[in-house]
């Protein structure tokens, strides 16, 4: 297998590789949007809950306690979608990195090929050159 030939595969392989990696960091950067998403929902609804709450006036204690407690669980809810949200943003970064990397040596290995694509025409351009040239020799003597 030719040189150029091995070296077309690699291209194709590191192509592969970056196709995965921006797929990769495309789902984490959705499941990181909806868990920001979710959160900005739950705030709102909470908001809104406690909008209602004060708009309805007095409450009896054992109200008071369940809404309290209820309000509670939200806060403990958003609480853990924000530390959700920060360790999915630590994998999108990892993510984008990598992916970063991954282009980084496919442009590598793309300048790489063409070089050698370069070199393998000039030097297959040399031999039919110098086959001409024999021809005309073999021509010129007749």
């Amino acid at each position: 297998m030719s040189r150029l030939v091995r070296l077309k595969l690699l291209v194709d392989l590191a192509e592969q590789e970056l196709d995965k990696a921006q797929l990769t960091l495309k789902q984490l950067s959705t499941n990181r949007d909806m868990t920001a998403q979710q959160i900005e929902d739950l705030k709102s609804y909470r908001q809104d809950y406690m909008a209602r709450l004060t708009a309805s006036g007095t409450m009896l204690p054992i109200q008071l306690s369940t809404t309290q407690a209820f309000i509670n669980r939200l806060n403990q809810a958003i609480e853990g979608q924000q530390k959700q949200l920060e360790s999915q943003q630590t994998l999108c970064e990892q993510a984008r990195e990598q992916w970063l990397e991954k282009r980084v040596r496919l442009q590598a290995m793309q300048k790489l090929y063409q070089k050698v694509e370069k070199q393998v025409v000039y030097a297959e351009n040399r031999v039919e050159q110098k086959m001409l040239d024999d021809l005309a020799a073999q021509n010129f003597r007749r």
